[in-house]
């Protein structure tokens, strides 16, 4: 879907041939490339993933991507640079997507089982493209299309899943590289082709710290080395540390080491003590090879830096270890406590202790021959886990969750009265579930963050099995698929089962029901009974128009209202979650009465010269709203969606 949506331009093709054992110098890729083997073998590392690559091998990595390549024997290769956005405006799940999961970021490689084709276009693309003919360069540019298109068809047969890097260890590498020039969240975002506002809160997310507060701690640290290491004078050390300014760095040096560098440099010379060093706080590496530590905390157990082997997500602290001491020695008095209060017990009780057998001494649960004892069969303890099968498998969970991360499925959650207690930041200004989610944290995409919250059940729809493998090391996940519910029923249902509130979900729906048949029947009071209705979405260049499965209003007008569709909207496309327009088509498309999502006001539409041959638009039938209100498709937004349309065909009926 990206893809299709992306505008693409291409940089460029290169044909490259290296000799036996050649080591290529390291290359960051300028910009998202594909590399295409044609003979030979070779070692090649993407940001330090290495691959043992042979003929008609493909690979792809994102903007900013370390590229070294080390031949076994006479390798040759072709590079294919591109850029790749999505062009403005575009539609709020293009925008949730390509941050989720950004194809033209990814790093991946794979052999594709029919190679001849790749290969084809790729000589092709790149005999037009170094002919730089105008022309040639579209031809060009439509075999990379046609490329793009043979390898996504490819990698979908051969069921290949790929991956995104991770964005802070790109990040941290090139700051480590080129901390003496200039660096700002700008051209860090411009590099790594994503926003500054996702860079900065990505990079916290992950690291604990912000970009430009890493940059400073590690041009600290060099600058301590340089003290130390050097008779470089403090001009000359603060320019190396990308500081042209010595009296800036010197009050930088200040406030994050504790002293003057001056005095940093006698005290350490000395034996004295200061009190801070960044030195300290950047000691290990994320990066392979090259980037150093990035958490002041110096007892952070620093998972992430281990290069292999088991991790746990659990911190091991000093003042952990403490608290498990201590509990140790609590669960020790406990059960001598428990021990002697047993005794005493059995003493009072006489000879009838010594008949207890375990519960499964008895088929019926009762314990064979207990003295003594009226009613001794007491009932099973209740069960407090259960398992659920999902796409990642079996998973056991708490029969009543209290706390639960709902990533996903917020709205959900909410209409059961689960009162979870973090979710997504976007989910969370869904306008429908304002005055209901008081208390709920913003987890964002921070495996840290929900790790802190110390769920008992996490609720995603993430198809990525590593990160779900995370979030299971936290606590039970269940992965639900999106669009895996046909209706509000389906969802109400299958989440009242799953957290054991099958009467709330019951009543809900009853509720729901209710107040859905109550809309309709006024709406099909007020309306004609031919009268159509049209929900459409305008983005500037392209227009779509939603059916009976979408959000924008679709669901609510043409499955909960049951209200007709204008003659253009076929049954084919109906079942589409959208469909592309052009302007010319509109009338084809427009019905009496139009749901139109627009961030524009209807003075626009009415100055038109197509917009405003609408009827809709002359009899002031349009219900205009922003993609804020009509993205949301949960319980509790469809519900109010049906009852704010209901009301305003009710209204417009009248004039």
């Amino acid at each position: 879907m990206l893809w299709n949506h992306a505008l693409v331009r291409m940089m460029d093709v290169r044909h490259i041939m290296t000799v036996f054992n050649e080591k290529l110098p390291a290359y960051d890729l300028p910009a998202s490339a594909f590399l295409f083997t044609a003979r030979g073998s070779a070692k090649v590392s993407l940001d330090g993933h290495v691959s043992m690559v042979r003929r008609f091998h493909v690979l792809h990595g994102g903007k900013g991507t370390r590229l070294e390549i080390e031949a076994e024997d006479v390798f040759e290769f072709y590079l294919i640079l591109y850029k790749a956005s999505l062009g403005s405006p575009f539609r709020r799940e293009l925008q949730l997507l390509v941050e989720r999961e950004n194809p033209f970021q990814q790093q991946y490689d794979f052999t594709p089982q029919y190679p001849i084709e790749l290969l084809d276009k790729v000589k092709r693309m790149h005999h037009e493209w170094s002919r730089r003919n105008t022309l040639e360069k579209l031809h060009a540019k439509s075999l990379f299309y046609q490329f793009v298109y043979e390898l996504l068809w490819q990698i979908q047969q051969q069921g290949f899943e790929t991956d995104s890097p991770d964005l802070s260890e790109q990040a941290i590498r090139y700051m480590t590289e080129n901390f003496q020039h200039n660096i700002t969240i700008e051209s860090l975002a411009q590099l790594l082709n994503y926003s500054p506002q996702y860079i900065s809160r990505k990079f916290k997310e992950q690291t604990g710290n912000s970009p430009i507060n890493f940059l400073i701690m590690l041009r600290m640290d060099k600058a301590q080395e340089l003290l130390l290491t050097s008779d470089a004078t403090l001009q000359e050390v603060a320019a190396s540390v990308g500081y042209p300014d010595m009296f800036y760095f010197n009050r930088m040096f200040k406030k994050h080491v504790g002293v003057a560098p001056g005095q940093y440099k006698k005290r350490k010379l000395v034996g004295g003590k200061i009190q801070y060093s960044a030195k300290k706080s950047l000691t290990s590496s994320i990066v392979k090879r090259v980037a150093q530590r990035y958490i002041v905390d110096e007892d952070e157990n620093h998972y992430q830096y281990k290069p292999e082997g088991d991790f746990t997500l659990y911190r091991g602290t000093k003042t952990s270890m403490t608290a498990t001491l201590l509990l140790c020695f609590m669960l020790l008095l406990s059960a001598c406590g428990t021990k002697g209060a047993n005794a005493t017990t059995a003493a009072n009780a006489g000879s009838q202790s010594a008949n207890v057998q375990p519960a499964d001494a008895a088929q019926g649960g009762v314990a064979a021959s207990q003295q003594g004892s009226t009613n001794q069969a007491s009932s099973a303890p209740a069960e407090t886990t259960k398992t659920v099968s999902t796409v990642f498998g079996d998973v056991t969970i708490p029969v009543n969750p209290k706390r639960i991360v709902a990533i996903d499925y917020l709205g959900s959650l909410v209409a059961l009265g689960a009162n979870p207690i973090g979710s997504s930041e976007w989910l969370m200004q869904n306008p429908y579930l304002k005055d209901k989610i008081d208390g709920v944290e913003i987890v964002g995409d921070s495996i840290e963050k929900v790790m802190e919250m110390e769920p008992d059940l996490i609720i995603t729809l993430t198809s990525d099995q590593e990160k779900y493998e995370l979030l299971s090391k936290i606590a039970p996940t269940v992965s639900v698929p999106f669009n895996k519910f046909k209706n509000v029923h389906e969802e109400i249902n299958y989440f009242g089962e799953l957290l054991g509130v099958q009467d709330k979900a019951a009543a809900w729906l009853t509720d729901y029901d209710a107040r859905i048949a109550a809309a309709k029947a006024k709406v099909k009071q007020a309306l004609p009974e031919d009268a159509t209705v049209s929900v459409l979405e305008d983005q500037d260049k392209s227009i779509y128009v939603f059916g009976i499965i979408s959000g924008r209003g679709g669901r609510a007008i043409y499955e909960a209202l049951g209200l007709n569709p204008p003659a253009g909207l076929t049954e084919e496309i109906m079942k589409e979650k959208y469909y592309p327009i052009s302007l010319e088509k509109l009338g084809d498309f427009a019905g009496d009465y139009v749901v139109l999502t627009s961030p524009k006001a209807m003075e626009a539409y009415k100055a038109n010269p197509l917009w405003s041959q609408l009827d809709a638009i002359k009899n002031d039938r349009v219900f205009l709203w922003t993609e804020d209100q009509s993205w949301f498709q949960d319980p509790i937004a469809m519900l109010s969606q049906v009852e704010e349309l209901a009301n305003w065909l009710i209204e417009k009926s009248k004039s």
